[in-house]
């Protein structure tokens, strides 16, 4: 008897959340911060009643306006989503579908110092994300890093994970983003935005997706 054996680690239930990061959007960025900004300063404030807390918030028809910026963006996070699906179908489903519908809608927030999302899903989606069109350096008071003002925070999505934790129990996962930047993640994922710090706007366009499989 020499104690032989072989192994299979499995990953049982994984969230998966793509980070993306973009290289050479600064003109698309520009665009769209002079864009949400008008918007902003001509229009409504839908934040009140959501999970934005002292921030502006546009309606949830952003993604489908005319403007080109607009248009630019559509066409990237869509071939995100659809880059993000292979490995979401393989943590989720048991047989991969052979067509894939994706709906998008979204919406712009602006936050200055202060200002937060309280932690909530998105309950009438399958997938959701964050671009990151504009995200100042945080202050001298913050340092950067993932539990600095801005940053968003995943929750751990296993409901008796904590039953009996022990010491140093991972709860959360935080990412702190910068101009350029893209999240995507399961819907059903708690999450929350930091308190914002420093001067300046923390410009983001949330996003969520529909999908709809070919058997």
């Amino acid at each position: 008897m020499n104690g032989e054996f072989s192994d299979d680690l499995i990953a049982g239930f994984p969230t998966i959340v793509l980070w993306r990061r973009y290289r050479d959007l600064a003109l698309l960025n520009e665009a769209l911060i002079s864009l949400i900004r008008r918007v902003r300063d001509t229009g409504p404030n839908a934040a009140p009643g959501s999970s934005t807390y002292g921030g502006y918030q546009t309606d949830t028809n952003f993604l489908y306006r005319d403007d080109a910026p607009v248009k630019s963006l559509q066409s990237l996070l869509y071939q995100a989503v659809q880059e993000y699906l292979p490995s979401y179908f393989q943590s989720d489903l048991v047989v991969a579908p052979k067509g894939v519908d994706a709906r998008l809608w979204g919406w712009a927030v602006i936050m200055r110092a202060g200002d937060f999302n309280m932690p909530h899903v998105h309950p009438d989606a399958h997938l959701s994300g964050v671009y990151y069109v504009q995200v100042p350096p945080p202050s001298q008071e913050q340092p950067s890093e993932p539990e600095a003002g801005g940053s968003i925070v995943f929750f751990d999505p296993r409901s008796a994970a904590g039953m009996h934790p022990l010491r140093g129990h991972r709860t959360h996962h935080s990412y702190l983003p910068a101009a350029g930047s893209l999240v995507i993640f399961p819907s059903y994922v708690t999450h929350a935005v930091n308190p914002f710090r420093g001067p300046g706007e923390r410009i983001s366009i949330a996003f969520n997706a529909r999908l709809t499989l070919s058997p």
